[in-house]
């Protein structure tokens, strides 16, 4: 019987010679030139759809982890200021060193132009997309020896190349291509396909009678490391490597027995981490499920997130320019089970999906992989972790399980229920859509302007993408742009109403006043402090704070005692970056280093493995001729032996130290310590 998991594992017709020859044969992803050529058109079509987006500026967090990233900016290219580059970014758990390296590089070899490392992110999304194609031929070979080996020669070429070209130029995926930071995605993404890979390669080998753990090992430690440490969801690779085995090789051998080391294999990988992370996340639930810097609880997050995930269903099967975009902050949040109804509906129907995925192992395996595959890939993201409610490049690689389950139940429907010229035409048909979809995206996000009004306009309730509307308005006014003043006003005073926490909206607009020569109002400054008392200290607030304390001196004519309301309010959620910030605008715009000396000091207190508030400390100790003081801190740097500090660091700082040393001793100056 075909459908027969146990006799097809156990291929109990055949001979054990020809067992292994057979399973030998489709262990290898030999790609057919047919197969090469047309998959070399699909990625052809998608260089053209991506092209126009080529030419698009930096966006939103771009600026922030790589454009004012001076680590990135180097001459040198050696260990030590690689090393530097690759913690030198704030996001994630482990700082995604990968990701920042490939970034350094890219600037170091072509530059901060935005197309450079814009069209390497194609690259990365095309590579990713060849091994996602290899993946979906090893696993319909796969389910067709096993499962169905009367399965058609044509399903089996067709399937994997058709699924594998529609995400390539899925709409969804653009994000994850044109938003140049997240290539911290694409890379984890690139290096978690290729350890799954490996893994089926492996499993294949096992069941041939051969070795094949060490392919499973260098798939999960290596792929799986670098995955890691490109972006924190590569912890993942062991969820979809299960969702495989679930599905398709159901922990048997060539005998069609219990393999038990791939039962140890997920024991130790899998399950018993997984059993540590509970008992950690009972015992600190602070440390991973602190909520304090978002507009959302925990349970109100847990409710919200069955309908962004049907959201992103629909984008999958549906997608919509107009519902699309970088922004999604204008989703409601979710107060109960029918506040508002469709959160009961949509956990509803989720609820029925992974029913189905998980009824349907047995019955069409491919179908239950790719909806189990799924919610695997929003195992991370979309559950309990404090992030942002909603972001599209959360299904970089989740659509593919969506993709090949439809593609799968399209294939293998009986034929006198759908006419074989519908099961070859529809499948082009998506593949035109899709490449329109993604085109027409593409040449919005060519041009900054265009782009930021397009989404003030199909998302009016976003305070991101209004206010994005806004700052452009603002740079063009600040260019001499006449009739944008008044758009940007317009719309940053829009989004300042639409975001009832955040106050980046104000300081625009107060930047924006004093550099056109324009009044103030008193008004702007007093619906700052009122957020920063009622709300969570933001690191977009900081950010802009930081903007603000910078241009003061300048053109920015804030009154003093205004400006430390703002600060003293602020500075109430003890946040170190916030106590430098501070600390600096105290030594710079009030000269008052003493005062400055301590902000420096209780922001290493509060954050003591952040080496930037050590160099800050030991530079103003130079500054100040306090150097015994800044000599004896700098050993302490050392000894701390921080990640993002270097030698260079410390050489640098202690030449400083001597040369001042020298040359008060020259000068004749008695005192070369502390005063």
């Amino acid at each position: 019987m075909p459908g027969n998991p146990h006799d097809a594992l156990a291929a109990a017709t055949e001979t054990p010679q020809e067992q292994n020859r057979t399973l030998s044969t489709v262990s290898k992803p030999v790609i057919k030139q047919p197969a090469a050529w047309l998959f070399l058109v699909i990625c052809t079509i998608t260089a053209l759809v991506y092209y126009p987006g080529l030419s698009g500026d930096y966006m939103f967090d771009d600026t922030s982890n790589l454009l004012v990233n001076k680590s990135l900016a180097f001459e040198s290219l050696d260990l030590d200021t690689l090393g530097k580059a690759a913690f030198s970014t704030r996001s994630g758990v482990l700082r995604r060193p990968v990701s920042m390296v490939s970034f350094a590089l890219n600037r170091y070899f072509f530059g901060i132009d935005p197309f450079s490392h814009k069209v390497i992110n194609l690259c990365i999304h095309l590579a990713t997309g060849w091994l996602l194609f290899l993946l979906g031929r090893m696993l319909v070979g796969c389910y067709r020896q096993h499962h169905n080996p009367e399965l058609s020669a044509r399903v089996t070429f067709w399937l994997p190349l058709v699924v594998s070209g529609l995400w390539l130029v899925h709409p969804l995926n653009l994000t994850s291509v044109l938003y140049i930071v997240q290539r911290m995605t694409s890379l984890s993404a690139l290096f978690t396909v290729a350890g799954l890979c490996l893994y089926v390669i492996g499993r294949r080998r096992m069941l041939a009678g051969r070795h094949g753990m060490s392919w499973l090992l260098t798939g999960l430690l290596g792929c799986g490391g670098l995955a890691i440490l490109s972006k924190e969801t590569g912890v993942l690779l062991p969820v979809y490597m299960l969702v495989i085995e679930i599905t398709l090789f159901r922990f048997r051998n060539g005998q069609g027995q219990t393999d038990r080391a791939v039962a140890t294999f997920f024991t130790l990988f899998l399950l018993l981490p997984a059993i540590l992370v509970c008992l950690y996340l009972v015992l600190r639930p602070e440390a991973f499920l602190n909520y304090t810097a978002r507009d959302f609880t925990l349970i109100e997050r847990l409710l919200t997130q069955p309908r962004v995930v049907v959201f992103y269903l629909k984008m999958i099967v549906m997608p919509n320019t107009q519902a699309l975009g970088l922004y999604h902050d204008d989703i409601s949040i979710s107060n109960g089970l029918m506040d508002p109804p469709t959160t009961l509906y949509a956990l509803l129907a989720l609820a029925a999906l992974l029913a189905t995925g998980a009824g349907l192992r047995l019955r069409a395996p491919l179908v239950s992989l790719g909806i189990l595959w799924f919610f695997a890939g929003h195992a991370l993201e979309s559950t309990i972790f404090p992030l942002e409610m909603a972001h599209e490049h959360r299904n970089y690689l989740a659509d593919f399980g969506i993709l090949l389950a439809c593609g799968s139940a399209l294939a293998q429907a009986p034929l006198h229920r759908l006419a074989p010229l519908t099961r070859a035409v529809l499948p082009l048909l998506m593949l035109l859509l899709f490449s329109y979809t993604t085109w027409l995206r593409s040449t919005q996000w060519a041009d900054n302007v265009d782009h930021a009004i397009y989404e003030a306009r199909h998302h009016p309730d976003s305070p991101r993408a209004v206010f994005s509307a806004g700052r452009i308005h603002a740079r063009l006014a600040l260019n001499g742009r006449r009739e944008s003043e008044a758009e940007a006003f317009h719309y940053l005073a829009r989004a300042a109403k639409l975001n009832s926490a955040g106050i980046m909206p104000e300081i625009t607009m107060v930047k924006l006043g004093y550099l056109l020569g324009k009044p103030v109002s008193q008004q702007l400054f007093d619906d700052m402090h009122d957020k920063l008392v009622n709300y969570p200290l933001t690191p977009s607030d900081i950010t802009s704070l930081q903007e603000l304390a910078d241009c003061i001196g300048e053109r920015c004519q804030v009154p003093i005692d205004t400006m430390e309301r703002i600060f003293s309010a602020a500075l109430k959620s003890g946040n170190a970056r916030m106590l430098s910030i501070y600390g600096f605008y105290t030594i710079n715009k009030r000269g008052n280093f003493d005062k400055g000396l301590e902000l420096f000091n209780q922001a290493i207190e509060i954050s003591p493995s952040e080496p930037q508030y050590w160099k800050n400390l030991i530079n103003l100790l130079i500054v100040m001729a306090r150097l015994d003081e800044a000599e004896q801190r700098l050993g302490q740097l050392k000894a701390l032996d921080l990640v993002g500090s270097s030698e260079n660091d410390y050489r640098t700082l202690q030449e400083e130290i001597d040369r001042i040393r020298l040359e008060r001793s020259r000068s004749g100056g008695a005192d070369t310590g502390n005063r």
